[in-house]
């Protein structure tokens, strides 16, 4: 026979192990947070966010990186892939650097949104900088990003 200090003890065990698989099986559900929902902490033009990493990169990345940005630009070209998700490339078109925008897939049907050589407002998270070694033009990226508006 167990004592009833032991029937306790494997409740609550037992009470924890349940409450634990519950956290473990919702954070693996867990979806991100729309960009859309989310503030931006950085309004800029395309052309001032290149000048900023090629000027800078060590102090932009503490400034951009992982952060959300709200980047207003001309789209030069755009890129779709084998999905339907589209890239939009924001800059000058005189400049081979650029802001290569990855829009995120939950508005991937939005496609009439986007025309060549209009400029647009777009939200996204930076995730990183690419230089230019090479002379083929660097590029700042942003992903997940939302269409916010045409000008």
């Amino acid at each position: 026979m167990l004592s009833k200090k032991t029937y306790r003890l494997i409740l609550i065990l037992l009470v924890l192990l349940l409450a634990a698989g519950y956290y473990a099986y919702h954070e693996y559900n867990r979806k991100p947070v729309s960009t859309a929902e989310l503030l931006p902490l950085y309004e800029l033009t395309a052309p001032d966010l290149i000048k900023g990493f090629q000027t800078g990169e060590s102090a932009a990345n503490q400034q951009y990186l992982g952060k959300v940005l709200s980047v207003s630009g001309m789209i030069k070209s755009l890129e779709k892939d084998s999905a339907g998700l589209y890239t939009l490339i924001l800059g000058d078109t005189s400049s081979l650097s650029s802001v290569r925008c990855s829009m995120d897939i939950k508005i991937a049907d939005d496609s009439l949104l986007y025309r060549v050589g209009a400029k647009v407002l777009i939200k996204g998270l930076c995730s990183g900088f690419t230089s230019d070694n090479m002379g083929l033009g660097a590029d700042v990226i942003l992903n997940r990003c939302v269409y916010i508006k045409s000008f």
